[in-house]
Order: C-alpha cells, then structure tokens, then sequence
C-alpha cells in the first residue's frame, strides 16, 4: 500500500514537472513572438523608442491631436507635422542627378531642363536651364566645354549678376521635393556640383542663388519676368511663399572640373512659408555683385538631406 502511494506521488510529480516545463516554454514563445523583433520595431508597446508617445522614432503620429496621422515622430521623439525622416540622397530633391529623362537632351541645344523628371521652369514660358548629356557636343557656344569628368546627364544655364534692367540672361530651374520642409524641423545639408563652362571667355565672379518656395503642384507657373529683376527672385511666387536658403559665389578662375558646393538650411532661422516649402528653386542670386559677372555654369548632383 505504501509502495503504490509512493508510485503514484512521483507520477504526480513527474506530471506536474511537465506540466509547468510546458508552462514555461509556452510562455517564453509568446514572449519572443509578442516582443521586438529587431532594434527599430517594437509590437504590441512592449518596447518602444518614445515610451512616453508608445511610438518609435519615424513612426507616423498625430500632430494636431485630431485624431490624424499627419505628423512623424522626431529623434527628440516629437511629434511633428509633416516632418519626413530622410537622412541619405536623393533626400529631398528628385532625380538630383537628371539621370532619369523622357527624351533626347541633344534632341534641342537648350531650355531644356523639363526633359528631366521632376524638374520645371520657374516661369511660363522661355529662359529655361539646359540638359546635357555625356554625348553633347553641342553646348550652343564654340566657347564652352563640357565639364569633367563626364557624369552623365547634368544641367546648364547662364548665371548673370545684374542690377541693370538691360541685362540679358535670366535662367533657372525648379525642383518638386519628395516631402514638404517646415518651419523648426532642424537643419538640412544642400549639396550639388557645379563647373564653370564658360572659362575660356572671362567673367567677373557670379553667385547661384538658391530659394525654397512654396507653390502648388499643380498651380500655374508665374508669369514669365519683363527683366532680370523684375519681379526679383523673391516675389516672383510671392514673398510669402519664398525663402532665399543661400548662394555659392564662383569666381573667375573656377574651371570646368566639377566641385561640390556645400551649405547648412537652418529652419529655426529662417522665415519658412507657413506652409513649409515644396520647391527648390535654382537661378542667378538677387543680390548681385557690383561688378558685372556672367557665366555658363554646369550643374549636376544636387542632394538635400536632413
């Protein structure tokens, strides 16, 4: 009698030792499949980069507290509206490298540029930047080369520097970014190359300006200008929906080999449109120099990170 009662107490144990082993196996799978499944994706807010938002950085959050995703969740874990996380090329600016055509670049020596995807005039009609490709052979002058090395498809135009309403060249062209920048979203990085292929007909020093502007994307183009500052940069979409970010001054003893241009776009600096900006618009600075410049200038690469 003694000896079954034994018996039957370690069956009980056994069972029971079984019992909590499959207890705890059960437990630790559901564990392992409800938790993090890597470092940037935490299910069911077991782990979360903002626990205090129960979000991770990059996720998409409700900025106006409507109850609407319209806001991305910052490094300092902010929800902020609008605020697109992109910290690597092509960032910002599409097809920064005009690689990407819906026709022949040699097809029309010049005014061009909207061949290329996602970049436009800035104005109705003329004045158009140029598109080249590593074919060109053509560049409208017997002055200009090609730049170097060869990068492919890359841009042109005339960048003229004057206060005179006589002056003659006014180009540019105007990029659709990938997702609007707003106001206090940090500082963003502008790069793109650019090379002087005009070098063997001498100019003054020119500057590039560069501007973020708000402008439907689907809106009518501004009107094209009466002169090379009329209206200036600044009011050609309205001075509210413009932002001078800054300008690269080339000088006369720039040649035609490439080199980058670099500059800081600090937002909580600037005064941003209330809208955010969604262009970037490239063409000669409104602030000239008092010296007469003028100058072809290759154009290629352009990056804009955050």
């Amino acid at each position: 009698m003694n000896t079954k009662n034994i018996i039957l107490k370690n069956k009980d144990l056994e069972s029971l030792f079984f019992t909590g082993l499959k207890v705890i196996t059960i437990t630790t799978i559901l564990l392992f499949t409800y938790s993090c499944s890597n470092e940037d994706d935490c299910a069911y807010g077991i782990l979360n980069e903002c626990p205090e938002l129960g979000l991770n950085i990059g996720d998409a959050c409700d900025a106006s507290g409507q109850g609407v995703l319209n806001g991305t969740v910052t490094e300092d874990c902010e929800c902020i509206e609008a605020f697109p996380v992109i910290r690597t090329c092509p960032g910002f600016i599409q097809n920064g490298d005009f690689e990407i055509v819906t026709g022949n670049p040699n097809a029309t020596v010049d005014e061009d540029i909207d061949l290329a995807t996602s970049w436009k005039p800035l104005w109705q009609s003329g004045s158009l930047a140029d598109l080249f490709n590593a074919a060109t052979t053509n560049f409208g002058s017997s002055s200009f080369a090609a730049p170097t090395p060869s990068s492919g498809v890359f841009a042109g135009m005339w960048i003229e520097n004057s206060t005179s309403s006589s002056a003659t060249y006014r180009e540019g062209m105007f990029n659709e970014l990938t997702a609007p920048i707003n106001a206090n979203t940090g500082n963003y990085t502008l790069t793109f190359d650019y090379a002087n292929m005009s070098e063997s007909i001498a100019s003054n020093a020119i500057k590039i300006g560069v501007y973020g502007v708000y402008h439907p994307i689907s809106g009518t183009l501004p009107a094209t200008p009466t002169g090379i500052n009329t209206p200036t940069n600044l009011d050609l979409f309205g001075s509210t929906n413009t932002v001078f970010l800054g300008e690269v001054t080339i000088t006369s003893s720039t040649t035609n080999a490439w080199t980058t241009a670099t500059f800081i776009i600090d937002t909580s600096t600037l005064i941003i449109p209330a809208t955010g900006i969604n262009h970037i618009m490239i063409t000669n600075s409104h602030i000239p120099f008092p010296d007469y410049g003028k100058m072809y200038v290759g154009l290629d690469n352009f990056c804009l990170i955050n």
